[in-house]
């Protein structure tokens, strides 16, 4: 006995349910998908937004390549501008790239007055190389620390920067960098004193200018030129 599903329409008549369309839910029908369901008013707001945002690009572009460009008239009449949209939030720094290689070595050198045990007055270590102890550290060592590498050296010039005409350190930076490099060069002395305690210390750098190349006609004069800095007072702090 045949029931519901299984009945057959009669010849010539189409399948029972046949011609009826799955009906869509009440919130899709009559609308569009898309950007052609959007109103005009949201299509005009999208548009404006990707306009908006596609000049800013191009300004932002225009303005880091006039920034870095060689000079030329355009970077001449609106230099102002450039300087002031470009620093600091989007200063280029292309040391990874294009690194900047100094003309010069430079060797920060220190020396210590030391009173030893049972001494009744100081005496002076002479000038101590402390640039050569850290380049004994990274010859021959393939995994040189950051410290060997760039404590001393970034020390060094970051004193300097800050130094004014008269060789002094500027602010509180400037004696924030004297205090740190100071600690660098005792600290650094102290293991070969044999158990004398360092009353003050001194530093300069070496600076030998690089010879010209093979073959070059230029000429470079390699005389070692002295930055001396004044004795400075360490204190108990500083040993820590």
């Amino acid at each position: 006995m045949r029931t519901g599903n299984d009945r057959h329409a009669p010849t010539g008549q189409a399948p029972v349910g046949a011609g009826r369309s799955r009906s869509l839910p009440p919130d899709h029908v009559g609308r569009l998908s898309g950007v052609s369901g959007l109103s005009s008013v949201s299509v005009t707001i999208i548009a404006l937004a990707v306009v908006g945002v596609m000049v800013g690009a191009a300004v932002h572009l225009a303005m880091l390549f006039l920034s870095i460009a060689p000079v030329n008239h355009l970077s001449r009449q609106h230099a102002a501008g450039i300087n002031k949209y470009v620093a600091p939030e989007f200063t280029q720094g292309w040391r990874v790239f294009a690194p900047y290689v100094p003309a010069e070595n430079t060797q920060v050198q220190a020396r210590a007055k030391v009173l030893m045990p049972n001494a009744s007055s100081p005496t002076d270590t002479g000038w101590v190389d402390l640039t050569a102890m850290d380049q004994a550290q990274i010859v021959h060592n393939p995994f040189p620390s950051h410290t060997q590498q760039n404590e001393l050296r970034l020390a060094w010039a970051n004193f300097v920067d800050t130094l004014d005409n008269q060789g002094r350190p500027i602010g509180v930076v400037g004696n924030l960098n004297q205090q740190y490099l100071m600690r660098i060069a005792t600290q650094r002395l102290v293991p070969h004193l044999n158990g004398g305690t360092v009353l003050l210390v001194q530093l300069r750098s070496a600076s030998t200018p690089v010879k010209a190349p093979p073959g070059s006609d230029q000429h470079i004069d390699t005389k070692t030129s002295y930055l001396v800095q004044p004795w400075w007072i360490v204190k108990a702090e500083d040993l820590k």
